[in-house]
């Protein structure tokens, strides 16, 4: 299969640096997004965060102790704020009585790992993208996009396990920066051209995809 460097080079050329992760309140607010993301767009999460914050609540303290009809009414264009609102007070305890994000950070990463999957609503992807973009650690964020990628250049029928997925990435990105941008990458052109129905034709590594390959030879997208 493609190296996974060709691939991040290909992306970036594409779709130009894409700076992630948006938060003026630090740590936590990026902790508190990655769980209001799910199952929903950024756009939503972003204006659920802005409704948490006119409110003060983008403080762990703060949030711990509010009524959660207040967190759910700041939310609701998040979808699932019910759960989600128990989530974040979840969240927000789980920070305090760790000590603060600050002690947080001083935990060894595998450690951090582990605090995080304890959590309500805390898979590996969302506890990676965590450690990655909150607490600056270089983890490997498998997700939908990644997987989906990952699938159509290598012309399976299944999708690799997501320890092969990691080994891949981790076998040609180091560091914390550009594991940050490749993420970000891989989800840009999740979204605008590697889609459910692809657009091959558009694909900067195409040539070299066995899915693209094939579309290329049929004159037309091919799913899968």
């Amino acid at each position: 299969m493609i190296p996974i460097a060709e691939v991040y080079r290909a992306l970036n050329a594409a779709h130009g640096p894409q700076e992630w992760w948006p938060a003026e309140e630090g740590a936590f607010e990026i902790m508190v997004g990655a769980l209001l993301v799910q199952r929903t767009t950024w756009r939503s999460a972003e204006t659920a965060i802005a409704a948490l914050k006119a409110q003060g609540l983008v403080d762990p303290g703060r949030l711990r102790g509010a009524d959660l009809a207040v967190i759910e009414t700041c939310i609701k264009s998040a979808g699932f704020y019910r759960t989600k609102a128990a989530r974040l007070r979840n969240l927000a305890t789980f920070v305090t009585e760790h000590g603060g994000v600050g002690t947080l950070a001083a935990r060894p990463t595998p450690e951090l790992r582990a605090l995080l999957l304890g959590l309500d609503g805390v898979g590996p992807e969302t506890a990676d993208a965590i450690l990655l973009y909150a607490f600056e650690r270089p983890a490997v964020v498998v997700d939908a996009y990644l997987r989906r990628l990952v699938q159509r250049l290598a012309g399976g029928a299944s999708t690799p396990q997501d320890m092969r997925l990691r080994a891949w990435v981790e076998d040609g990105i180091a560091g914390v920066t550009d594991l940050n941008e490749f993420h970000a990458l891989v989800v840009a052109h999740g979204k605008q051209v590697c889609r459910p129905e692809p657009r091959c034709g558009e694909c900067p590594i195409g040539s070299r995809c066995r899915t693209g390959r094939r579309a290329s030879r049929s004159g037309s997208s091919v799913s899968g």
